[in-house]
């Protein structure tokens, strides 16, 4: 017996290589979307990295220019007097020179402090050089135990053999704690007296 196939009435479909095809398809459109998703989601990480950097750089460059404009309205210009440009310009000479030494001054002094009296400032007011000898006016502030320290100590200065000459001499009230603080003003002359 024969069998007759009509292809025209029943025809014969394999639609495998159909449904492989559409399923590789699926999974790589599938794969394609979630590897463009992460790729998405890293450059907006990476932007906003970047912007967060350059947000921060130009806060620090904000805060840079705020800062140089409030030192620039900071700095005062100090105008000094034709006699203070003086006095700076001869200290700036004695500095060069090491004509006047501070250690000098106060090692000077020490020796003709009273034992009870304490030395609380030594101001040199003004330095004037003539020759090879230096001078300076200088106002000690002390205070002594007793009101008698002052004349104590303006006597042991007068004993310095020129080193020190005494001038203005002034006494304070006595204190709470019976200190009585007083002011002599000197001329030193560190070239002369027992200092060569």
């Amino acid at each position: 017996m024969r069998t007759q196939i009509n292809l025209s009435r029943q025809p014969f479909s394999n639609h495998r290589l159909l449904w492989i095809g559409l399923g590789a398809v699926y999974f790589l459109s599938f794969w394609l979307f979630l590897w463009v998703a992460s790729e998405k989601d890293r450059v907006i990480a990476k932007e906003t990295e970047i912007r967060k950097s350059i947000d921060g750089q130009r806060k620090a460059a904000d805060e840079a220019k705020l800062e140089n404009e409030r030192r620039k309205k900071a700095q005062v210009k100090v105008v000094a007097t034709e006699q203070e440009k003086t006095q700076l310009a001869a200290a700036r000479q004695l500095i060069q020179q090491k004509a006047f030494s501070w250690n000098k001054i106060i090692g000077d002094i020490e020796e003709y402090v009273p034992n009870k009296t304490r030395i609380m400032s030594i101001k040199v007011e003004e330095v004037a050089k003539d020759a090879d000898q230096v001078m300076a006016r200088v106002q000690v502030k002390a205070i002594g135990t007793t009101p008698t320290e002052l004349t104590e100590m303006m006597t042991n200065l007068e004993k310095s053999a020129g080193l020190f000459v005494v001038g203005e001499t002034g006494q304070d009230a006595t204190t709470e704690n019976g200190e009585t603080p007083f002011t002599i003003n000197l001329i030193y002359k560190p070239m002369r007296g027992n200092s060569q």
